[in-house]
């Protein structure tokens, strides 16, 4: 069985999907022989975070000039560019044309399709209006939770015998680091004292932080708030929202924080992780918290609870009274805390990058 897969998202800072695509090829290349896995890239970037070092190909061509050679003239077919693979994985939502070989498409989020102003209008226009024929045109489509699979089948039409809900995980590095030391690492780093509330993830409109900032605002905590992420679409408008609630003094945002082997210790120092997001593909960020002894409160909605199990506080991201109540509640309990940690650990225990390339490598198997 000779397989190939998309590296192209290993050439950008890394974002969900390039850490997932990172894990799983590392995994991957441990469980199939050595020369039967193969890498395509398009484009000129350096392939930044090669640490499993497979062969790969690279096509000098734009990632969106070739999009639209596929889209519009069917070439090049990916599968004979690896030398005739038998089954190529697309992990970025498009799934490039085939000569021979299956195809399998890993579908991480539609929330774009779900509801269009949690995106940028560049994001719908380049995902929304082909996924569908992707997705339909995959011999099996990889979705990250049952909520994921959930919208592929009633968004996009495809059958569910042909979807496979294989988790993702957290990094074996995400463990509980020892507070004090763990705070130590945070001031020194980023200058943040403890104690503080976390938020950890791209800002967004689909995040809600709008909705934290207003919570926030409302909750009666000693606590200041850290929002640690790179801005998105719309973030000027969530970060001038702070000003506005008068709160921007207890607001701290990081920015993008480059270096990973600093969330363990920015969770550990954390007093609690806030996640109000309104749709999310399998959310993460909650599981790297729980790995981290962090304890969670979470949105209600999409895929968090499958990923959070009995472990957090889910509070519905409309409810804003609601969340700043339980802001409140966790954040000046320290005996509710440590259980919640407790109970987070042992929840995220139950996913790891191994056997989410196991369950990867028994779908290609399936197929052929």
């Amino acid at each position: 069985m000779r397989v190939g897969i998309e590296l192209t998202p290993l050439t950008y800072a890394l974002t969900g999907i390039g850490y997932y695509l990172r894990h799983l090829v590392q995994e991957l290349a441990s469980l199939i022989p050595s020369g039967d896995l193969h890498g395509f890239i398009a484009g000129f970037r350096k392939l930044e975070h090669d640490n499993a070092a497979i062969p790969y190909c690279r096509l000098p061509v734009p990632p969106r000039l070739l999009n639209v050679m596929w889209a519009w003239g069917g070439w090049p077919r990916v599968d004979v560019r690896l030398g005739g693979v038998d089954l190529y994985h697309a992990v970025n939502y498009m799934l490039p044309p085939l000569d021979c070989a299956r195809g399998v498409l890993s579908i991480h989020d539609l929330g774009f399709l779900r509801e269009p102003g949690w995106s940028s209008p560049g994001t719908h226009r380049l995902f929304g209006r082909h996924i569908q024929r992707h997705a339909l045109r995959a011999d099996a489509v990889i979705a990250c939770s049952r909520a994921t699979k959930r919208d592929i089948i009633s968004l996009l039409g495809v059958e569910e015998k042909r979807v496979h809900v294989i988790y993702d995980a957290a990094d074996a590095s995400f463990s509980p680091v020892n507070r004090n030391d763990a705070k130590r690492r945070v001031r020194e780093a980023l200058g943040i004292e403890a104690p503080y509330l976390l938020f950890v993830s791209t800002i967004e409109a689909r995040k809600n932080v709008d909705g934290l900032l207003d919570a926030f605002a409302r909750a009666d905590v000693p606590q200041k708030l850290v929002i640690a992420g790179v801005r998105g679409w719309g973030a000027d408008d969530v970060i001038a929202r702070a000003e506005t609630l008068k709160c921007s003094g207890r607001v701290v945002f990081t920015g993008y924080v480059p270096d990973r082997s600093l969330f363990p210790a920015l969770y550990s120092a954390a007093d609690a992780f806030v996640f109000p997001s309104w749709h999310e593909g399998f959310g993460l960020a909650v599981l790297e918290a729980m790995a981290c002894g962090c304890p969670v409160i979470s949105s209600n909605t999409s895929s968090l609870p499958e990923v959070g199990g009995d472990a957090p506080f889910y509070v519905d991201p409309r409810d804003i009274t609601g969340l700043a109540r339980t802001i409140e509640q966790v954040a000046t309990d320290e005996w509710l805390r440590e259980n919640m940690r407790e109970k987070g650990l042992v929840r995220a225990r139950h996913f790891s990058w191994q056997k989410c390339a196991q369950e990867t490598l028994a779908c290609y198997r399936g197929l052929l």
